[in-house]
């Protein structure tokens, strides 16, 4: 996808993160945090146009697989057209519906979700629904990993699951904070839902 287009995409959205792709140091600085020597199943929210994509199918095993969530039309679709991968399978749905189409033996398997998508844009009970859908699909000792433009996840990640660690990497438009969150079973915060 082209940078007009991806902008073009950023301007009818306002659920798309940034206005240009996230850059390639960023994309390494986040996947140290993944284990690319074991096979994973790993689910990626918001891939936009595909930048941490490569590189995880660069660098994948043959015997992983990754599922990626993506809610806008124009960015699935271009996914769908520049992807021939039998190791990933694409989804035009939201984050919080990830449950609904990961089969029964892959719910509360996943090594690592790896996200993207905007938090910052979403009130409290969303964010919540979407890191509890998280939480559920994640092993034991899985990792959630998102990279954002703040430190407004803290809250609602302390509140689903207990704990979190940040690094900040500086070289990216936007530059972004790194969450690595562990699933270490720890009992999620009572939201209503």
């Amino acid at each position: 996808m082209g940078k007009i287009d991806f902008f073009k995409t950023f301007v009818k959205d306002k659920d798309v993160a940034s206005v240009i792709p996230t850059s390639r140091r960023c994309v390494k600085k986040v996947c140290t945090h993944i284990d690319f020597s074991e096979d994973f199943l790993l689910v990626e929210y918001g891939p936009g146009d595909g930048a941490f994509t490569k590189y995880l199918i660069e660098n994948m095993s043959e015997g992983s697989r990754l599922i990626l969530i993506e809610a806008n039309k124009n960015f699935a679709g271009h996914l769908r057209d520049t992807i021939d991968d039998p190791r990933v399978e694409i989804h035009n749905i939201l984050a919080g519906d990830v449950r609904d189409v990961l089969n029964e033996k892959d719910l509360g398997s996943v090594d690592y979700v790896l996200s993207g998508i905007p938090f910052s844009f979403f009130d409290m009970d969303r964010k919540r629904i979407i890191l509890k859908a998280t939480k559920d699909i994640l092993k034991q000792k899985g990792k959630f990993l998102a990279y954002q433009t703040s430190g407004h996840l803290k809250e609602p990640v302390m509140e689903v699951f207990g704990n979190y660690e940040t690094e900040f990497e500086m070289l990216n438009i936007p530059p972004y904070f790194i969450y690595e969150v562990i699933n270490n079973g720890t009992p999620t915060a009572e939201t209503g839902q």
